[in-house]
């Protein structure tokens, strides 16, 4: 399979879903009262957790692009089989680290080649219904993932060397083998993305039909649970009710709540009074400038986790002037990138000064040359381009995403000094989306970070050749060989140079103004715990309590 296409529907999907909202869907089929009662009965003397979400769940079909919160419910019900293994950091934050343990497998074993994985499953595992999660379930899950609708099959081959699900052979009922076409670095982490999670193949069988034979339509809006819990409540554009799942292998001491209430609250002044007032114990999306003032209640406490989310001004090296790098560099000398800091985040992030965001593995500002940068340099960079008067250009923006507005009146302002007019071209997400997706713009505002959490998934997404998302247009040869061998060699000391090879070909080609990478931050009311930070950025419920 082609990168290139790929690319064209994995990469530019994955960013538009998830900052979309849908219409809410058909209830799905609750749990049995009994299974539900047994949750009630067992965890009874645990805390329910009730959480304000900015956005709504459109649905909940695995392998399916989804809102933020659709994933945030998948992550809980689907059991990979690996996963993270996770430590409680000072700040009271489960951070989720770059070794696996087991998941749905019990272990695993590789072959000397690095192309085999054997996947030993647990016994023990059961879905929602009572019945046991085997290798033929995985294998239907893989089949599914490969030869079904989903987006899935188009990263299979380029990060796990798996294009055909003849690949992937049931050994045994609790033996799952899997032979790669190519040793890959990132096999792990893919196997332990939530979209591989154990899926029922008795569920799919029974709810399939002609028309729909992997049965998405049922699970849009069910879910017959391999993970930690199941969906008791579904009440959409209202509330969405999570349980721990009776069957799931861990047993009740893994989990530290009784229930997990999701309620949609979309307006953001709201959410914070309800959080005063005790009526929810967490809030997300509150804005950062409101968090300073919110910090001073004692009744409150926020969790900060530096996210490695790079946005950015991207500049298309296929258009006038941008095709110019004494341009794309004027124009980066004359960011006030401090004052962005300042005043759009509100001091809660920093300038990541790379494409590979502070967190991110191997991040290095050793090759940021703005720092001290006068705007004489960038008026002579200009002159020497051609452009001693400066020129005119648009700057296309998503106009729901505030900060991204704030942040591109800075950007007028710093160019405005040596003679760059911006007008800026604001545009709803959906119109926003189509014209970048034309490959067009020459001077846009994006951003990006990779599932995975590594230096391989975050260059291949935007600096790769043929890289449907590399809306900067940048190509070279000796960029994608880096991120070749990134994908394939596992050496941390040589994977950590080639990082900084490439991170240094990035900024030295000065194709985005490196504007901001956000911290996430969390208010809860006081005593409340359990966040994390997971690569794929979604929240395990198991841990939260009070």
């Amino acid at each position: 399979m082609k990168i290139r296409f790929a690319h064209v529907l994995f990469a530019s999907l994955l960013v538009f879903s998830l900052i979309l909202t849908s219409c809410a869907p058909v209830s799905p089929t609750a749990p049995a009262a009994q299974e539900t009662e047994e949750v009630s009965q067992e965890t009874a003397e645990k805390p329910t957790i009730v959480v304000a979400i900015d956005g709504d769940i459109d649905h909940i079909e695995l392998q399916q692009f989804r809102t933020i919160a659709g994933y945030d419910a998948t992550a809980n019900l689907y059991e990979p089989l690996v996963t993270q293994k996770a430590s409680l950091n000072a700040s009271g934050v489960w951070i989720g680290e770059n070794e696996f343990i087991g998941a749905g497998a019990e272990t695993w074993d590789i072959s000397d080649d690095g192309l085999v994985y054997t996947f030993h499953l647990r016994k023990e595992a059961k879905f929602a219904d009572g019945t046991p999660v085997t290798a033929k379930d995985y294998y239907m899950t893989f089949d599914r993932a490969i030869n079904g609708n989903g987006y899935i099959k188009l990263l299979l081959p380029t990060f796990a060397g798996i294009e055909t699900i003849d690949q992937v052979k049931v050994v045994d009922d609790y033996t799952l083998q899997i032979t790669q076409n190519k040793a890959s670095a990132l096999s792990l982490i893919v196997y332990g993305f939530q979209v591989l999670g154990a899926m029922s193949e008795k569920t799919i069988k029974e709810h399939a039909t002609p028309e729909d034979p992997w049965a998405e339509v049922w699970h849009r809006t069910n879910a017959n649970s391999s993970g930690p819990y199941i969906i008791t409540s579904w009440k959409p554009g209202e509330e969405y009710v999570f349980e721990p799942n009776p069957y799931y292998w861990r047993g009740e001491d893994y989990y530290g709540n009784s229930k997990v209430i999701y309620r949609v609250i979309p307006d953001a002044s709201t959410r914070e009074q309800l959080l005063r007032a005790g009526d929810i114990d967490i809030a997300q999306g509150i804005p950062y400038k409101d968090v300073k003032d919110m910090q001073s209640d004692p009744n409150l406490t926020f969790y900060t986790i530096k996210t490695p989310r790079v946005y950015h001004a991207g500049m298309n090296v296929n258009k006038e002037p941008f095709d110019d790098i004494n341009v794309r560099k004027a124009v980066s000398m004359a960011v006030d990138y401090q004052a962005i800091v300042d005043n759009v985040i509100y001091g809660f992030g920093q300038n990541p000064k790379s494409p590979v965001g502070e967190g991110m593995p191997t991040h290095t500002e050793e090759f940021w040359p703005y720092d001290g940068a006068s705007l004489d340099e960038a008026k002579a960079l200009l002159t020497e381009a051609g452009y001693p008067d400066g020129f005119e250009v648009d700057l296309l923006v998503p106009q729901e995403d505030q900060a991204r507005m704030d942040a591109a009146t800075w950007i007028q302002a710093g160019l405005a000094q040596i003679g760059v007019k911006v007008n800026i071209n604001a545009q709803p997400t959906a119109q926003f989306n189509s014209l970048l997706d034309t490959h067009e713009q020459p001077f846009y505002m994006f951003e990006w970070y990779s599932w995975g959490n590594d230096v391989a998934f975050q260059l291949t997404w935007n600096f790769r050749c043929d890289a449907w998302t590399n809306y900067a247009m940048f190509c070279n040869p000796a960029m994608d060989k880096i991120i070749d061998d990134l994908i394939v060699i596992s050496d941390p000391a040589q994977r950590e140079q080639l990082s900084h090879d490439g991170q240094k070909m990035a900024v030295d080609a000065a194709t985005w103004i490196y504007l901001y990478q956000n911290d996430w931050v969390i208010a809860a009311r006081k005593g409340v715990s359990g966040v994390g930070f997971y690569n794929d950025l979604h929240t395990h419920f198991s841990n939260l309590t009070k």
